[in-house]
C-alpha cells in the first residue's frame, strides 16, 4: 500500500512536471515542492503499518447492558480497534450504533424471550415460577449459545484479539467462548462481584450487592451480610452453565467455572463511589460507572412540544422493562397522585385509562434526553443502575421505587446520598406520594448533592468508557499480568485466613491447656501441703 500511494506522488509529479513544459507557462515549479514531496514519501515508506485489533463484545440480548457496551466499543474504535457485537434483530433496531461499531446476528432460537418471562414471574409479587425453574432457563439459554456450533465459527472467524464479555450473573457463561478461542477476555457490569474478582474486603463493611443495607449497618445486618457473602464464595456460581467447562470447550485444559471467571484480565465494574458506597480495588479492578450516561440531544415531536409548553417542569417516570411486575395497585396510586400535583409527567406507560391533562403517556421514551431537558425536576425510577447514572451525569433529584435484585441496595444509595428517597411499592398511600414528590422538587438540598456529585463526575479528565477502553488498550499491548493479584489464584482457606486462625486458635487452645494444667497443679500441691500439716 505505501508503495502504491508513493507511486502515485511520484507520478503526479512528474505529470505536473510534463504539463508545465507542454504549456510554457510563465510560473516555475516551487524547490519547495521537490522537498515536501521526498520528505512525504520518506515518512510513507518508513511509517510503521497501524494494528487493528478484532475485538468481540458478549451479552445477553438486554438494552441496559449492551448500551454501555456500545459506548466502551465506541472509545475502542477510536484507538484503531474493531468491535464486534452479537445482538439480536429486535435490539439492532432499538440500539443506537456509534459508528465504526459492527453488530452481528446473534442466534434467535435461544429461548431468551422464554428465559426472559420466567425471570419477570419469579420476581413479581404474585410469582408461579420457583428459582429451580430460572436457573433451569438460564441453563438452556446459555446451552443454546455455547453449544451452537455454526455461531462458535462464524465468532471465530473473526480472529479476535480481546473479548469484552456482560459479567451479570445471568451471562457470565459467555466467557467460555473466548476461553474455548485461546483469547484474553474482560468482565462488564454492574454486579460488583468480591468472590470472582477476590478483591480482600472485610464483609462487615461493605454491603452486599443484593442487600438493601447502607455502609452503617447494625449487627444484625453486619451478620446477614457476612452470611451472603460468605454463600457467594463457597457455593456454585450463579448463572453457571449446567455443565461442565470442558463440555463447552472439549481441546481446553478442564478447569472449574469459577476458576474461569478469575482469569479475567480485567473487572470493569459500573459503579462509582459518588453514587455508591466507597469499596477497596485491586489494580485489575476498575470502577466505571456511567458509561450509558451522555450529554442529552434535543426532544422531536409531540413529546418536544409537551415538554417545552410545561409551566411548573416535568416528572419522568420509567420503570423500564419492569413495567410488567407492576402491581396495578401501585399503578393505580401513581396515576392518582400525579393528578394532585401542579408538575407535568412524562409516563413510559401505554394503558390510557392512566392518561390525564398534566400527564403523557408514550410506550417509549429517551430517558437520557428526557432527564437532561432543563425543565425536568424529578427521576420516579425502579432504581437500575444505568438510570440512577445518567439521573446523576444530569443532576436530577430521583423518588425509587425498586423491585428486585440489585434495586433495593440502589434506592437506599440515593437515600443515604442524599439525591433522593425511596419507598414501598406494595405499601404506601396516594398522599404520601404527592408528599413525597413535593418535598424532594421543593426541598433544595437534594438537588444540591446531586448537583455536586454531577460537577465532580463531569471534571475528571477521563469519561468512565474512555478510561476503560485505555485500559483495554494497555492489555492488549502488554497482556493483563501487570494487573493482575495473587489474590485470584488462593486457595479460599488461605484467602479467609483459615490456616492462620486455626494456628492463632490452636495456640490459644495449648496456652490455655498449659496455664490450666500448672494452676490444677499449683493447687494440687497447695492442698496437699495443708493436710500433711494438720
Amino acid at each position: 500500500m505505501v508503495l502504491i500511494v508513493s507511486w502515485f506522488v511520484l507520478e503526479q509529479r512528474e505529470d505536473t512536471e510534463e504539463l508545465f513544459k507542454k504549456k510554457r507557462t510563465r510560473r516555475k515549479m516551487r524547490p519547495g515542492f521537490d522537498i515536501l514531496s521526498g520528505i512525504f514519501v520518506i515518512l510513507l515508506l518508513t511509517a510503521e503499518p497501524i494494528k487493528s485489533d478484532n475485538m468481540l463484545f458478549l451479552s445477553f440480548p438486554f438494552f441496559s447492558h449492551l448500551h454501555p457496551m456500545t459506548q466502551l466499543a465506541k472509545e475502542l474504535h477510536r484507538r484503531g480497534h474493531n468491535p464486534y457485537m452479537p445482538i439480536s434483530q429486535y435490539l439492532a433496531k432499538k440500539l443506537k450504533k456509534p459508528d465504526g461499531v459492527r453488530f452481528l446476528q446473534m442466534p434467535e432460537k435461544i429461548k431468551m424471550d422464554e428465559f426472559t418471562r420466567i425471570a419477570l414471574d419469579f420476581f413479581s409479587q404474585k410469582s408461579t415460577c420457583t428459582f429451580d425453574d430460572l436457573v433451569a432457563s438460564n441453563w438452556e439459554v446459555c446451552d443454546n449459545l455455547l453449544l451452537n456450533e455454526k455461531w462458535f465459527q462464524e465468532l471465530k472467524s473473526l480472529n479476535a484479539t480481546l473479548a469484552v464479555v456482560d459479567g451479570v450473573f445471568m451471562s457470565n457463561c459467555l466467557a467460555i467462548i473466548p476461553y474455548k478461542l485461546s483469547i484474553p477476555f474482560v468482565f462488564i457490569g454492574s454486579m460488583d462481584v468480591p468472590s470472582m474478582h477476590r478483591t480482600p474486603w472485610v464483609f462487615s463493611v461493605f454491603p452486599h450487592t443484593y442487600t438493601p443495607y447502607s455502609e452503617r449497618m447494625s449487627f444484625p445486618e453486619r451478620f446477614h451480610n457476612t452470611y451472603t457473602h460468605i454463600i457467594n464464595f463457597i457455593n456454585t456460581p450463579f448463572g453457571a452453565p449446567s455443565k461442565s467447562v470442558q463440555t463447552y470447550a472439549p481441546n481446553k485444559p478442564a478447569i472449574s467455572f469459577d476458576e474461569l471467571r478469575r482469569k479475567a484480565d480485567l473487572h470493569m465494574v459500573e459503579l462509582d463511589f459518588l453514587i455508591d458506597y466507597a469499596t477497596p480495588a485491586l489494580p485489575n479492578v476498575e470502577y466505571l460507572g456511567g458509561m450509558g450516561a451522555l450529554p442529552a440531544e434535543p426532544l422531536k415531536g409531540e413529546l418536544d412540544e409537551f415538554v417545552s409548553s410545561s409551566k411548573n417542569g416535568i416528572i419522568v417516570v420509567s420503570f423500564g422493562s419492569l413495567v410488567s411486575l407492576l402491581p396495578k395497585e401501585h399503578l393505580d396510586k401513581m396515576g392518582e397522585a400525579f393528578k394532585k400535583i401542579k408538575y407535568d409527567v412524562v409516563w413510559k406507560w401505554s394503558d390510557a385509562s392512566y392518561s390525564s391533562s398534566n400527564v403523557f403517556l408514550t410506550k417509549w421514551m429517551p430517558q437520557n434526553d428526557l432527564l437532561g431537558h432543563p425543565k425536568t425536576r424529578l427521576f420516579i425510577t425502579h432504581c437500575g443502575n444505568g438510570g440512577q447514572f445518567e439521573s446523576l451525569y444530569h443532576a436530577v433529584p430521583m423518588l425509587g421505587f425498586p423491585v428486585f435484585a440489585d434495586q433495593p441496595h440502589n434506592a437506599q444509595r440515593i437515600k443515604d446520598k442524599g439525591f433522593g428517597l425511596w419507598m414501598d411499592l406494595h405499601n404506601y398511600f396516594v398522599e404520601d406520594l404527592v408528599s413525597n414528590i413535593n418535598e424532594i422538587i421543593s426541598n433544595p438540598k437534594y438537588r444540591k448533592n446531586i448537583k455536586m456529585a454531577s460537577d465532580i463526575f463531569k471534571s475528571r479528565p477521563e469519561t468512565p468508557s474512555v478510561r476503560g477502553a485505555r485500559i483495554i488498550d494497555d492489555i492488549i499491548k502488554y497482556g493483563g499480568g501487570f494487573m493482575r493479584s495473587y489474590c485470584k489464584d488462593m486457595p479460599l482457606y488461605q484467602y479467609f485466613m483459615l490456616d492462620i486462625l486455626a494456628v492463632v486458635l490452636l495456640s490459644a487452645f495449648i496456652g490455655i491447656f498449659i496455664v490450666a494444667f500448672i494452676l490444677r497443679k499449683c493447687f494440687s500441691f497447695c492442698c496437699r501441703k495443708k493436710v500433711k500439716h494438720e
